[in-house]
């Protein structure tokens, strides 16, 4: 009976990984003239199988341990996440249905997909890499990750230096790749380059060690390369939190102080165009932060003083509207993302909604650049509570229960921390969400479900 088991454990096993390796893989497809057309034509239909499969396993296992489980409380508690996640579906659901386009709200519009159908299927790419068993697959699948973007960005380098590889390779844009968009590019590059630091870090093997080492010095080059300064910013603050944590745990600091320094001689001298891209960003981001000091100076002293004069205010107006363009117009999207989240704040207006509401305001975009705001203008403020609980509770049991014996466990915690900070500056992208999903279906089968494998408290 065991053996049966486990030969359908296995087999399970080897089919889901089979569809988030195939997943994985397509950055590379879509690279190669021969496949890449297959690809923009099949790969959302492929998404679409892998979160039904995805989904079907994870509730035939969901209910098998219901029945057989001895402490539904405990049970009950170990789903609290799910719980969660389930319900701000539920209610995204509902917001859906009240939404003013429902056919984007549920389908998504031409360019991003990303209506309820596709929330449906990240929660599937989520179950497919949570019912995985084998921590030898989960590890092949990193490291796959790791190879194929590693490969994606040097084969593109080799078009735009050799004309003969213009042959076979379609894409030439070093700073978007095959993803269409230069931010979308960066948080792909982001994961990449996070894990790839945090495996170099915690590998023993040295001939893998040596291959992470030179992921993470290639992925971070053309990272910074890249530009997308709230991607560079969420690596520096995650590398900079896990060497903290090696320091209170008096492990890896060597290796940590190595990562650092890698980090900070790129940042010096890779440039592009002529340009030292991380110092631009720095003088930006400087002038935004000084701009935005000085004004809510002006206004504190203004109100104090109670001055209402003309020249004073038509100042203040001028000094706002300089504001609104800080992080390359993040703010103006923040401050009238909002706005627009106070006019509904319980329903919200529903997925793929955001770009009416924007237009209102003379504002050509359709999304605020920020999770929070994302989640609270899509699904109002119990959607958002219920996200949020769901992501918290998965993380902060993660740091519970972190030690440096599961090197996965460590790395995709992490990397998922990084995902997470980059997302209050960025947006969600069919093409991109999944790999988050798979990490964070990782992380909590390793913390929570797997019992036999949850690390332990030293």
């Amino acid at each position: 009976m065991e053996q049966k088991k486990c030969r359908i454990t296995k087999v399970k096993d080897v089919i889901l990984f089979s569809l988030l390796f195939i997943w994985i893989m397509i950055p590379n497809l879509k690279l190669l003239k021969p496949t890449s057309l297959i690809i923009k034509s099949y790969e959302y239909k492929y998404m679409q199988i892998v979160g039904l499969i995805g989904i079907y396993i994870f509730i035939f296992t969901i209910c098998k341990k219901i029945i057989k489980s001895q402490n539904r409380k405990l049970l009950a508690k170990e789903l609290l996440p799910i719980i969660f996640l389930i319900g701000y579906l539920i209610w995204t659901f509902i917001s859906c249905a009240f939404a003013e386009n429902k056919y984007n709200a549920f389908y998504g519009d031409g360019y991003r997909k990303e209506g309820f159908i596709t929330y449906i299927i990240y929660a599937g790419f989520f179950s497919c890499a949570f019912s995985i068993e084998s921590n030898k697959l989960k590890k092949y699948l990193l490291n796959t990750f790791l190879v194929v973007a590693v490969t994606n960005i040097l084969l593109i380098y080799l078009v735009n230096n050799n004309i003969i590889f213009g042959r076979v390779i379609l894409y030439k844009d070093i700073k978007a790749g095959v993803f269409y968009n230069q931010n979308h590019y960066g948080y792909y590059l982001l994961i990449a380059t996070t894990l790839s630091n945090l495996l170099f870090i915690l590998e023993k093997n040295k001939i893998m060690k040596i291959f992470y080492l030179v992921s993470y010095i290639i992925l971070l080059h053309f990272l910074i390369i890249n530009n997308t300064f709230g991607c560079y910013l969420a690596i520096l603050i995650t590398i900079l939190l896990f060497s903290i944590y090696c320091i209170y745990k008096k492990k890896y600091k060597f290796l940590c102080t190595i990562s650092i320094m890698i980090f900070i001689v790129l940042s010096i001298f890779t440039q592009y165009d002529g340009k030292n891209i991380v110092y631009n960003n720095i003088q930006i981001f400087s002038k935004d932060i000084s701009r935005i000091f000085s004004i809510t100076k002006q206004k504190a002293t203004n109100n104090e003083t109670e001055k209402t004069e003309k020249n004073s205010i038509t100042v203040i107006n001028n000094e706002e509207k300089q504001i609104e363009k800080a992080g390359s117009g993040r703010m103006r999207l923040w401050k009238y993302g909002i706005k627009i989240f106070l006019k509904n704040p319980i329903l919200g207006y529903g997925a793929d909604n955001l770009q009416g509401e924007y237009k209102k305001y003379n504002i050509n975009q359709d999304r605020p650049h920020n999770l929070v705001l994302q989640l609270a203008t899509t699904s109002g403020i119990p959607g958002m509570i219920f996200y949020i609980c769901g992501i918290g509770l998965i993380l902060i049991r993660g740091f519970r229960r972190m030690n440096f014996d599961n090197m996965i466990y460590q790395s995709v915690l992490f990397t998922i921390i990084a995902y997470l900070i980059s997302a209050m500056f960025g947006n969600s992208m069919y093409y991109t969400s999944p790999y988050f999903f798979i990490l964070l279906g990782m992380l909590y089968k390793q913390e929570i479900m797997d019992g036999n494998s949850l690390p332990k408290k030293s």
